[in-house]
């Protein structure tokens, strides 16, 4: 991918004509020279890790202001150094931190968007004499498909019927959706309820749709929260 020079250079240019302003608050209410260069640097690294996560730009663009406009402020006389001067410069890096790591441990960065997924497919073994092939009603198919879950353990359907003739097995792709899912896992949540008087049981989603623990823990939630 193509760098964006001028997106870039843009970015170092108004953190370095910011961090100048950002010092000088630093010292003005009380820090020493090495400690007060990390108040611009803290927001700084705010403000790249915000726009790239394109999350909270606005708000680390506005602390900026904020600082520049207090600093100059001060600077000129227009604003004293009183105490909440001080404590909301103090405060800066603890909540820079807070924000910077909160962006790093963004909850949806791992789980991608589960409304993009194509619909799974397993295979259904059928055991049929010739030369008449029996056929399973679509009604009976196992829908076992999860809506973002990376693997399906699917039981096979057998009918047999005797014959004399050779007999032959026909692999019917059966086509599963996350509808059917979810719909089989309703259906489960109300017997469960009707009959225990209790949502359906992770455990259950996983006897009998064939799931893990963790696929059938997201669609419980999805299932049973109103």
């Amino acid at each position: 991918m193509k760098t964006d020079f001028l997106k870039w250079g843009a970015l170092a240019a108004a953190l370095v004509a910011t961090a100048s302003a950002e010092y000088e608050l630093a010292r003005a209410v009380g820090f020493n020279q090495w400690v007060a260069a990390a108040v611009p640097a803290a927001l700084d690294l705010y403000t790249v890790r915000a726009l790239r996560a394109h999350r909270e730009v606005l708000a680390a663009v506005a602390a900026m202001i904020g600082v520049n406009a207090a600093s100059h402020l001060v600077t000129t006389g227009l604003l004293p150094v009183n105490v909440w001067l001080v404590v909301a410069v103090a405060a800066i890096a603890p909540l820079v931190l807070w924000r910077v790591h909160s962006l790093a441990d963004d909850p949806t960065a791992n789980h991608g968007d589960m409304t993009t997924v194509e619909p799974a497919t397993v295979a259904q073994t059928v055991t049929v004499a010739e030369p008449a092939p029996v056929v399973i009603p679509a009604d009976r198919a196992l829908t076992a498909a999860p809506f973002m879950w990376e693997s399906v353990s699917a039981p096979k359907l057998t009918a047999s019927v005797p014959a004399a003739a050779p007999r032959q097995v026909v692999t019917v792709p059966v086509a599963v959706t996350p509808t059917d899912l979810r719909r089989e896992a309703r259906r489960l949540n109300r017997e469960a309820v009707r009959s225990t008087s209790r949502p359906v049981t992770i455990k259950t989603l996983q006897d009998e749709l064939g799931l893990s623990r963790r696929e059938a823990t997201e669609l419980r939630r999805e299932v049973v929260t109103p």
